[in-house]
């Protein structure tokens, strides 16, 4: 799901029965006007199997997403956001002197907590957060809403369901780009776009997935995917300069459970290539730690 702040933000939870298309639920926000992916080199294809692993991989990362999808999970962990917006846009390389710039600093951390629960196809998720800190100032807000003044997110530990998922496997196309490395592991670098009209919630993007398990460690959503994609062409437009999105979204899953994956850092940098140089309008890092799970009943087998 994708939508403005003041839209519809999806609700605290989902049922899995009703609405499957769950995943990632990113939501933008009024200060930002669009994401766009940054285009990334494909990875290396010295080496490529003669034999095409696609059909594989998307049998094994349906059952990964399969898994993930049905688990009981009840973490907790520290989520911490600092966002930064230059107006004017940076300017690489930057020819600007004494330019006078403001800088918007957001940052606030919380008591992040994920509860998944109920009978088998009938879970219920909820997320929870606790405010501790806003801004360096301590605070203790239950029950706090997202104060982030770029975007909100939501759901990113299902991010590679709406990827790779059973539901959606069939309303996507996959190429296979070749191998990667990520944290030192060997992957496999899939490529996700629509099969046919976009139809609503449908997000797509390039996906890491570890040879040895196939497990998701790696999501890069591309900005073909946004509802408001108008916006992003609406900043083009203001920057000049034959201004194009190149905003990358990235989400690594590098914590372990069980055999199943959970985010630990998603960044975001809203930049904008024109024939001057690249213009840097905003960026996010969202880090999660000190991870405590109360409860992860899966089981993974390949």
């Amino acid at each position: 799901m994708w939508s403005r702040v003041s839209g519809d933000v999806g609700g605290a939870g989902f049922r899995v029965r009703n609405r499957p298309r769950y995943a990632l639920a990113l939501l933008l926000g009024l200060a930002l006007l669009g994401w766009a992916l940054k285009q990334t080199p494909a990875s290396e294809q010295q080496g490529r199997p003669t034999v095409d692993p696609l059909p594989q991989i998307l049998e094994k990362t349906r059952d990964y997403c399969r898994r993930l999808a049905t688990a009981s999970l009840y973490f907790v962990c520290r989520e911490r956001i600092d966002e930064r917006q230059f107006s004017p846009p940076l300017l690489f390389p930057s020819s600007a002197i004494g330019v006078r710039r403001h800088v918007t600093n957001v940052s606030l951390e919380y008591d992040y907590q994920l509860v998944r629960s109920g009978a088998p196809n009938e879970e219920n998720v909820e997320e929870k957060r606790t405010l501790i800190k806003e801004n360096g100032q301590p605070r203790n807000e239950p029950n706090a809403s997202l104060k982030t003044k770029l975007y909100k997110h939501k759901y990113l530990v299902f991010g590679s369901v709406g990827l790779l998922g059973e539901y959606w496997q069939p309303r996507h196309l996959y190429v296979y780009l070749g191998e990667d490395v990520v944290d030192k592991e060997k992957t496999f670098l899939i490529e996700a776009s629509p099969a046919g009209p976009p139809e609503p919630d449908l997000l797509y993007g390039k996906v890491w997935v570890r040879e040895k398990d196939f497990a998701i460690v790696k999501i890069e959503w591309d900005q073909r995917g946004l509802g408001n994609f108008g916006k992003v062409k609406q900043m083009a437009e203001m920057i000049g300069h034959g201004a194009e999105p190149r905003i990358s979204i990235i989400c690594l899953y590098g914590i372990e459970k069980n055999g199943i994956r959970f985010p630990d850092r998603l960044t975001t940098r809203e930049d904008y290539d024109s024939k001057i140089g690249l213009f840097r309008v905003s960026e996010t890092t969202v880090v999660y730690r000190d991870y405590k799970f109360f409860l992860v009943e899966t089981k993974v087998q390949y």
